[in-house]
C-alpha cells in the first residue's frame, strides 16, 4: 500500500507543479459585415484540475475493480486522466472564449 500512495502523490506534485503555469491566449480575427475586425480571444485550457482529481479517483476505483496490484491502479489512474480532463474542458468550454 505504501508503494501505491507514494506512485499518486508523486503524480499530484508532478501534476501540480504543472498548474502552476498560465493558460495562454491566442487571437482569432473574424470579419464582420462592415468589413471591421472583430477580435477572438480564447484562453487554452490544460485542464489540470480534471486531470488530477480524475487520475487519483480512477486510481482508487481501478485498484478495487480491475486489480489489486500496480496494473489495476496505473490503469485506472491513465483512465481517469483522460476522462477528467475531457470533462474539465467540456465544462469550462464556454468561459474561454469572447469577443472584443
Amino acid at each position: 500500500m505504501k508503494t501505491i500512495s507514494k506512485i499518486t502523490t508523486a503524480v499530484a506534485l508532478a501534476t501540480t507543479a504543472a498548474a502552476a503555469v498560465p493558460a495562454d491566449a491566442r487571437t482569432h480575427h473574424h470579419y464582420s459585415s462592415s468589413s471591421r475586425y472583430h477580435y477572438k480571444y480564447c484562453r487554452h485550457s490544460s485542464a489540470t484540475t480534471g486531470k488530477v482529481v480524475g487520475g487519483v479517483g480512477g486510481a482508487l476505483i481501478g485498484h478495487s475493480l480491475i486489480g489489486h496490484g500496480l496494473l489495476g491502479t496505473a490503469a485506472g489512474a491513465v483512465g481517469g486522466v483522460v476522462a477528467g480532463g475531457a470533462i474539465d474542458r467540456a465544462s469550462t468550454a464556454h468561459r474561454r472564449c469572447y469577443y472584443r
